[in-house]
C-alpha cells in the first residue's frame, strides 16, 4: 500500500514569517554581528513554516518554525516542535545523518511562535528523485536506509509515548489508550462521524493485556517517509544525506512506525534492519498491536482531511478494515 498526500495540508498552516522577524532571530542565536543576507521558504513541509536562511560570513542554516498559536492543530500535534527539540541529543547519536540543532527558542519573544535553526544539509527529497534512481542504486540507498533506522530503533527510553518531560507513560496500553481519547475527542468536537470507533475503543479496553509491552521502550521516529529523507549524488552514485523531522517522535516498539504498515519496503531495507517488521511478518500480539497502529494513523487521516477540506472517504475505509480486523483477530 502506498501513501496518500493530502492535498492542501500544507497551506493550511503554512504562515510566512517576516523578513525582521527573521533577522531578529538570527541576532539572537547567532549573536548581533549576524546578519540575515536572504531566506528561501521551503514548501514541501506540511506541518512547520521552513526557510532556508542565508546570514553574510555564516553558512546556510534551516529555520523551522511552529504554526501559530491559533492553529487548528489536533491533540496530537500540540508540542511537535518540542518533541523533536527532546530526543534530538539521543537521536543524534546515530551519526552526521541526523542535522544538529543549533539553536532552539521556546519562549516566543524574538518570534512569537517556537523554532529551532539546525544545520542545512545539501540534498533533494529521496520521495523526489526516486524515479530517476536505477534499481540497483536503489536497493543500495534502502540498506543504506535500513541500517540507520536499526540503528534509531536500538535506542531505549524510560517510558512510553510522548518524549517531553512528565508527559510519558509507564504503560504502553495506557498511552495507546490515552491516544484514542484525544483522537475521538478531537473528532466529536468537530462533529465527525467515525462509524466503528466507540464499538473499537471497547474492544482495546477488553484486550488492554495483549497492547502491553513488557520490554524497555524503544524510539520510533514517527515520520520516516522517503519525503523526510534527503539523498545527494555523489560521483560513486547517490547516498543517503539526511534524515529530517523527528517531531513526531515518541516511545514505543519498532513496529509502530507508520511507514512498516503503509509503505511497501523493499527487501533491501530489511535486510540491513535485520528483522521483517511489515504486517504479514508478525504474528499474535505484536500483529494486533499493529492493527491498532495502522486505525491510530487512519484517524489522524481522517482529521487532516476535515482541516484540509477534502474527503476522508479513503480514511475512513482504512479505519474500517483494520477494525474488522482487530474483531477477527
Amino acid at each position: 500500500m502506498s501513501f496518500v498526500r493530502v492535498a492542501g495540508h500544507a497551506s493550511v498552516l503554512w504562515t510566512p514569517v517576516a523578513h525582521a522577524t527573521i533577522a531578529a532571530a538570527c541576532h539572537k542565536a547567532f549573536g548581533e554581528h549576524a546578519r540575515l543576507v536572504a531566506c528561501e521558504a521551503v514548501t514541501h513541509g506540511g506541518f512547520n513554516t521552513i526557510y532556508r536562511v542565508h546570514m553574510a560570513a555564516h553558512e546556510p542554516v534551516v529555520l523551522r518554525v511552529s504554526p501559530l498559536r491559533r492553529a487548528p492543530l489536533f491533540r496530537h500535534e500540540r508540542g511537535l516542535l518540542a518533541r523533536e527539540a527532546a530526543v534530538h541529543t539521543r537521536l543524534a547519536a546515530i551519526g552526521l545523518v541526523i542535522p544538529r540543532i543549533l539553536h532552539q527558542d521556546f519562549s516566543c519573544t524574538t518570534l512569537p511562535r517556537p523554532h529551532l535553526f539546525l544545520e542545512y544539509r545539501r540534498g533533494q527529497p529521496w520521495d523526489d528523485v526516486a524515479p530517476r534512481i536505477a534499481p540497483a542504486r536503489a536497493a543500495s540507498l534502502w540498506s543504506e536506509f535500513g541500517n540507520h533506522v536499526r540503528k534509531i530503533h536500538a535506542i531505549e527510553g524510560e517510558a512510553f509515548g510522548s518524549p517531553l518531560r512528565g508527559e510519558g507513560r509507564a504503560s504502553h496500553a495506557e498511552w495507546l489508550l490515552s491516544l484514542f481519547d484525544d483522537l475521538a475527542t478531537d473528532l466529536a468536537e468537530r462533529k465527525l462521524l467515525v462509524p466503528g470507533l466507540a464499538e473499537f475503543r471497547i474492544a482495546l479496553q477488553r484486550r488492554r493485556e495483549q497492547l502491553e509491552l513488557h520490554t524497555p521502550p524503544r524510539l520510533v521516529h514517527g515520520d520516516l517517509w522517503p519525503r523526510n529523507v534527503l539523498v545527494t549524488r555523489e560521483p560513486g552514485g547517490w547516498r543517503l544525506g539526511a534524515i529530517l523531522d523527528a517531531e513526531r517522535a515518541f516511545w514505543s516498539e519498532p513496529a509502530a512506525e507508520w511507514i512498516f504498515s503503509h509503505l511497501e519496503i523493499p527487501p533491501a531495507f530489511w535486510e540491513a534492519y535485520g528483522v521483517d517488521l511489515s504486517p504479514g511478518r508478525l504474528d499474535d500480539d505484536a500483529a494486533l498491536r499493529t492493527l491498532v497502529y495502522r486505525a491510530r494513523g487512519a484517524l489522524q487521516l481522517v482529521l487532516q482531511c476535515y482541516r484540509s477540506g477534502v474527503s476522508a472517504a479513503f480514511a475512513l475505509a482504512r479505519f474500517r478494515a483494520c477494525a474488522q480486523e482487530f474483531a477477527r483477530h
